[in-house]
């Protein structure tokens, strides 16, 4: 029979993990898992070995804690490996959430040792039934179709990758190995905890899946590898068709449309996630395909989880940072109009209203007393003009008339009177205002134009 550190070898050599020139950060909490691990690199031939860096994390949750932190200690000195240790203050502890907070601590901390050591390869002890329990609990949860793999052997971490180089072997294969070699380890009695749902996981449900057929976890690490193998082909094939649905930052929605549903959907999802939009929920995702589809509506806009607002214009869709909307709305705030000043519209020009007669290029109009001070602000959904006919039209709808992008059209400004009516959608349409038969000798004649800076 073969023995585990020639099968771990043989993994190593084919998966190509790291190389003997690499610097490698250990992840060992002292327990079983990672001492193994632990144990296992150290037994690689010298041609293989990278160099190691031992990474531990004293989480103070336990009374055991600090006997684990200097068992890592003492073991790292027999055996000449360099260590690096950091303590979880109790003081920094959250309330609730204590598992997923001391999750985040240890892998800012392993970031941050990788940058200082200079290295390319954090690993850590995962095995076979993690991958399982992740599997099923990603199974009962629900969610994307990726995620029923369950926990990659190898993924981007900073600037090099997070490694899991035990993930074919079992936990008893582990245990074994532990006990036959001499390996010392700790029990982490959080462990036994059913009140964690993985622990039930670990010590519940896997045990009795496992009565009706003890080859669960090799069948399940099979169907991961198949699922893997199809989400990497699949990947391929949206990277090159993205090329021909997307150009730039932009999603043209003609070409996305000429796909069947299913590889529509797949499209979006990989557009999406290539600018940092994760795990987008099925509601969401049948909102977003609605917005690109209504011939209806051809432009409109979603929030989406995070700081982006996907933004349809006519047949292309872009994301657009919540951020960067409030500052531009915020670099031109509603301003009262003085006669003679400059009012910046946007970064190159800017508006000014001059008293008449009129002199140089601009627009003239005459205004009642009353209407004055005039005000510079955005448009509002209720804002309308006055036309000709004596009718009104809503300012909405002469920006949808004149097909003005979503984005321009959300810093749209329009000038209006001391009424709050408008008198000018800026850049765009007029207002018309009957005026009296003696309109010259009681209304004021202004110039309204648009400089370059």
């Amino acid at each position: 029979m073969i023995s585990l550190e020639e099968k771990f070898k043989r993994h190593l050599q084919r998966r190509r993990f790291f190389s003997k020139q690499d610097t490698v950060i250990v992840a060992v909490s002292t327990g079983v898992d990672s001492m193994v691990l632990l144990t296992l690199l150290q037994k690689l031939p010298v041609t293989m070995r990278p160099q190691l860096v031992v990474a531990h994390v004293n989480h103070e949750l336990r009374d055991q804690s600090a006997v684990e932190e200097q068992f890592i200690r003492d073991y790292c000195d027999c055996h000449h490996l360099a260590l690096a240790v950091t303590h979880w203050s109790r003081s920094a502890h959250p309330a609730s959430g204590v598992e997923a907070a001391g999750r985040a601590y240890r892998y800012r901390f392993f970031a941050n040792l990788m940058k200082q050591r200079s290295a390319r390869v954090l690993v850590t002890a995962h095995h076979q039934n993690d991958l399982a329990e992740t599997m099923l609990m990603k199974m009962i949860r629900g969610g994307q179709l990726d995620e029923l793999v369950g926990i990659a052997d190898q993924r981007p971490f900073v600037s090099g990758q997070l490694v899991r180089p035990l993930l074919p072997f079992a936990k008893q294969d582990l245990v074994d190995y532990a006990r036959t070699q001499g390996v010392k380890w700790f029990e982490d009695v959080t462990n036994q905890d059913l009140a964690i749902t993985r622990n039930r996981y670990r010590h519940e449900i896997i045990p009795t899946l496992q009565k009706e057929n003890p080859r669960l976890l090799d069948h399940l690490t099979s169907y991961h590898e198949q699922l893997q193998q199809l989400l990497d082909w699949r990947d391929r094939w949206l990277i090159k068709q993205l090329k021909v649905v997307s150009a730039g930052d932009e999603l043209d929605l003609v070409a996305l449309h000429r796909y069947d549903q299913a590889d529509q959907r797949a499209l979006l999802l990989e557009w999406l996630k290539q600018r940092g939009v994760l795990n987008v929920k099925r509601a969401l995702l049948t909102a977003i395909e609605k917005l690109l589809a209504d011939q209806a509506a051809p432009q409109g806009q979603l929030t989406l989880p995070g700081v982006e607002i996907l933004q349809r214009r006519y047949d292309e869709c872009f994301l657009v940072s919540r951020k960067k909307i409030t500052a531009q709305r915020q670099n031109t705030p509603a301003s009262v109009v003085k006669l003679g000043q400059r009012y910046f519209i946007n970064a190159k020009q800017y508006l000014m209203v001059n008293a008449g007669p009129k002199k140089g290029a601009g627009q003239v109009m005459w205004l009642a007393p009353d209407q004055f001070p005039l005000t510079l602000r955005h448009w509002q959904a209720d804002d309308f003009i006055i036309l000709k006919n004596g009718g009104h039209q809503k300012v909405r709808r002469v920006l949808i008339d004149q097909k003005v992008p979503q984005q321009v059209r959300d810093r749209q400004l329009v000038l209006v009177d001391a009424l709050g009516q408008v008198v000018w959608v800026v850049g765009r349409k007029w207002s018309w205002f009957t005026r009296p038969v003696d309109y010259r000798q009681k209304w004021q004649q202004v110039v309204v134009s648009i400089e370059d800076k």
